[in-house]
């Protein structure tokens, strides 16, 4: 599966881990030489942390106190879901999954902590593919265990300092994303577009929009402020995303006729 890695995710992450290093190696050596400035430094550093260990212990606490684990006999169908693309992705063990009822968002999101890996999937996406198919859900779920895969949650703290570099944490992001996507699309091609739709127009009304003229959107929907948004963003553009996973091969809704010569341009990080 390699090959469905994004030719910028290796790239962003060696870079971010080469000024991880000198910023770890130059406290270090701050702590031995300088004992004074380097304490107060590391002093900050580690209060830092606890203080997002416990915001996101609390936070996944929220979610196993009043979340719906999904299990063998707790909406079977989504853990079989869960459990094939697990396999399919070569996960030794299948993350916790919990259903979590989010005011209508259409979300999901992975997860780590202690060790253990958590995919969070928002209540109305399940609703959805309870209307709409399990395509949507499926592939929601791949994109997931998609991030459990390739590491993105472990290697969070290794690179951590390499988010101060301007733009770069946010482009690696990006990157890792569409690595996401296309592991996603690989794993249930059928529900890659329809999954992008449904986030952009809603579980009503995505069936209404047309794949193609969307991707094309970037032409006509950019300029300074566009890119600028995006260049912040952790996600790229959903119209990008689209453009993406057909490229990778995602199979198009037939209510919506695309080519899958998607010009490079809109897959770029």
């Amino acid at each position: 599966m390699s090959a469905l890695v994004h030719k910028k995710e290796r790239l962003y992450h060696a870079v971010m881990l080469a000024f991880s290093a000198v910023v770890y190696g130059s406290l270090a050596l701050m702590v031995v030489n300088v004992p004074a400035t380097g304490g107060v430094v590391l002093g900050y550093g580690v209060l830092f942390a606890l203080l997002f260990f416990m915001m996101h212990g609390l936070m996944l606490g929220n979610v196993r106190g009043n979340g719906v684990r999904v299990t063998a006999t707790q909406f079977p169908t989504l853990h079989a879901t869960v459990a094939r693309h697990a396999e399919a992705l070569g996960l030794k063990k299948a993350p916790d999954v919990f259903l979590l009822q989010a005011g209508g968002l259409l979300n999901a999101f992975a997860t780590r902590f202690l060790g253990r890996d958590f995919v969070v999937l928002y209540s109305d996406v399940l609703a959805m593919a309870e209307k709409e198919g399990q395509a949507v859900v499926g592939w929601i779920i791949a994109h997931e265990l998609a991030h459990v895969r390739r590491g993105h949650l472990r290697r969070r703290w290794m690179i951590m300092p390499g988010r101060l570099i301007p733009y770069l944490g946010a482009a690696y992001s990006r990157a890792c994303e569409y690595t996401c996507d296309r592991f996603a699309a690989h794993c249930q091609p059928d529900g890659a577009v329809d999954g992008l739709l449904a986030l952009a127009a809603g579980p009503e009304l995505y069936r209404r929009v047309d794949a193609r003229e969307f991707a094309e959107q970037v032409q006509t929907e950019g300029g300074f402020w566009v890119r600028r948004a995006e260049l912040l963003a952790s996600h790229p553009t959903l119209p990008k995303r689209v453009a993406a996973v057909i490229a990778a091969g995602a199979n198009v809704p037939a209510y919506s006729p695309v080519h899958a010569d998607a010009p490079a341009w809109l897959t770029s990080a």
